[in-house]
């Protein structure tokens, strides 16, 4: 694992302080956290853009995302994005399977 150095305001160390006490975690767990969650959903909106233009498939788009191809379908349904294959159809299809 690699070691990170930053600054941060000072109201967010008290945020941190206050999610540390909630998570009942360290500062850098919180921190691991954090950063885990922020990459997780920027990946996604990365995705969700690039399907948006169209310049990606839905499978690159999950990919990408780093999440199933039903979750990226319903994350892509919920952004309004049109894939050509709605959740109705993925059912139609699993129910024929």
């Amino acid at each position: 694992m690699k070691t990170v150095t930053t600054r941060i305001p000072e109201d967010d160390e008290e945020a941190l302080a206050e999610l540390g006490e909630e998570m009942s975690a360290d500062r850098s767990e919180v921190l691991r956290r954090l950063i885990r969650q922020g990459l997780n959903d920027w990946r996604k909106e990365r995705a969700l853009e690039q399907l948006r233009e169209h310049s990606i498939t839905l499978r690159k788009a999950a990919e990408l995302a780093d999440v199933s191809y039903v979750e990226m379908l319903t994350l892509a349904a919920e952004e309004g994005i049109d894939v050509g294959y709605t959740t109705d159809d993925l059912e139609r299809d699993l129910d024929r399977i």
